[in-house]
């Protein structure tokens, strides 16, 4: 095996390691790094790739749609850690149309509609780093707005998940960099060597060593969820600050809209708590000023309204959407129910239902 093959597997084996190492995360943490995961896998993979086929081989030239998916990853996973919105569903396409479009331009050249590639293989390569630093730029400017965020609060430190995503965006940036550079020297003749890029993967194994000498040290960056912000209990006494509010409020927002973490009918104060990052005293306090209720009230409003739209769109009994919508008991879901729409649920369903489209009694239960 060459020292180039040998650099390769070593840093696929790293990346393969991490996308392990999440996987044995429990599912809600596992689902909050789903992007960083994938990041890693799909380094892993093109390394491998790359290990597999030359770059003559049709195997290789997968190699660069697959590399444009990481700097979407990347920046789709430093969001998703950030409280500010998480990205809809056209923003993620648009994120990957790059990597769509060059593996269409393969299939289309292979399947001989086109007649000659729109662009070279090589040249494709060349492009990967500066398409990704684009991405890891953006993710990094998107990071510097939440840090800006947290400052508003005197003698706040950073969170160490903050801490975490700066360190991961000036690595990547500086390993991109080093890329760019790199290939610019060679092209030009400044530099020369056997294989063109064998300094490239031992930069990569470097980059990725670094990562996990920092997971190393702070391992809570990978096995816990939310970030936290540790205020001084000085500041814990007088509340969180309305900017803070505001952070955590947005947090709060995208777990109940994106995760719907009020079907889980064992939810308690402390577990809401631990998911948005704050203690409980924090947590009610934000409830009644981003919301104006209690936490119990909030949670039956968020199931009530889930219901409702279960009540509608489908034809399950009352007591299935009950379950469905996170109540313990059916005593539970019809209290809350009526004190929220005042009405029962069967009367409800019959009230918001053209005459045509009326349930039949078995399918709504009894009224009381």
């Amino acid at each position: 095996m060459s020292f180039q093959d040998l650099i390769l597997a070593s840093s696929a084996t790293t990346c393969l390691l991490f996308a392990f190492l999440l996987l044995s995360l429990e599912h809600k943490l596992r689902k909050s790094s789903r992007y960083l995961l994938s990041y890693f896998a799909l380094i892993g993979l093109v390394q491998l790739v790359d290990i597999a086929s030359g770059t003559s081989d049709t195997l290789h030239l997968f190699i660069v749609p697959m590399a444009l998916m990481l700097g979407p990853l990347f920046y789709l996973y430093v969001g998703s850690q950030s409280p500010n919105q998480t990205a809809s569903q056209r923003q993620r396409c648009l994120l990957f149309l790059p990597a769509g479009l060059f593996l269409l331009h393969i299939v289309l050249v292979k399947t001989a509609v086109l007649t000659a590639p729109l662009i070279a293989h090589k040249t494709a390569l060349l492009v990967l780093a500066p398409a990704e630093l684009v991405y890891v730029i953006a993710a990094y400017f998107r990071l510097k707005q939440t840090s800006q965020l947290l400052r508003q609060t005197p003698g706040a430190p950073e969170p160490v998940k903050l801490s975490w995503l700066h360190s991961l965006c000036h690595l990547n940036m500086l390993i991109l960099v080093f890329e760019i550079i790199y290939h610019i020297s060679h092209s030009t003749g400044a530099l020369s060597v056997a294989h063109s890029r064998v300094f490239i993967n031992t930069a990569l194994q470097l980059f990725l060593l670094l990562i996990a000498w920092h997971v190393i040290r702070s391992p809570e960056v990978i096995y816990t969820e939310q970030q936290r912000l540790a205020v001084r209990k000085k500041y814990q006494k007088s509340g969180l600050t309305p900017a803070l509010s505001a952070y955590y409020g947005r947090k709060l927002d995208t777990l109940m809209n994106d995760e719907q973490l009020f079907l889980d009918s064992e939810l308690t104060l402390s577990t809401l708590a631990e998911r948005v990052g704050l203690n409980q005293h924090n947590l009610s306090q934000l409830l009644n000023e981003h919301v104006g209720s209690r936490y119990h009230d909030y949670i039956n409003g968020c199931r009530v309204r889930h219901a409702a739209e279960l009540l509608t769109t489908t034809d399950c009994s009352v007591e299935e959407v009950a379950y469905r919508s996170g109540f313990g008991t059916r005593a539970a879901f019809y209290a809350a129910f009526k004190k929220h729409y005042q009405l029962t649920p069967a009367k409800w369903r019959t009230q918001s239902q053209r005459p045509d489209r009326l349930r039949q009694s078995n399918s709504t239960g009894p009224d009381e």
